[in-house]
């Protein structure tokens, strides 16, 4: 006889934030922790700067990882990423233009953290959003 067993499903959860105050270049600050059977719904990241930086979003899904950039952030400006299959992994690039409204963001995998830092220039503030759902 055949056990009955709930069917799982994806759970959506508490967006994961980050809001870095005076943030030291080059260091990768921590948006969503490293999190078992995720997918990701959708990503924004914004600096507010006086002195113009870069901005790398870093996303590390079952070791492998993806770097999203701008070289030249408008600051206050929300930058989201936007995967192309035509780059490599570590050569993608951030938009202003969110491509969920248009398509699916879409990254799940057994282990995702994603993270994000700014690179020279003189930032008052790097923030980040992921909205995510776990498998249960």
């Amino acid at each position: 006889m055949r056990m009955w067993s709930p069917r799982k499903y994806y759970k959506h959860q508490a967006d994961a934030t980050l809001s870095q105050a005076n943030p030291v270049s080059t260091t990768l600050y921590t948006i969503l922790a490293a999190t078992a059977n995720a997918r990701i719904i959708g990503i924004s990241v914004v600096c507010t700067w006086t002195v113009q930086p870069t901005m790398d979003l870093v996303i590390t899904i079952d070791g492998q990882t993806l770097t999203y950039s701008i070289a030249a952030p408008v600051s206050t400006t929300m930058y989201y990423p936007a995967t192309e299959s035509n780059r490599a992994p570590d050569a993608q690039q951030l938009s202003t233009t969110e491509y969920s409204v248009y398509r699916a963001f879409f990254l799940e995998g057994k282990s995702i953290m994603v993270q994000a830092r700014t690179n020279g220039g003189t930032v008052s503030n790097l923030s980040g959003r992921v909205k995510y759902a776990k498998l249960v």
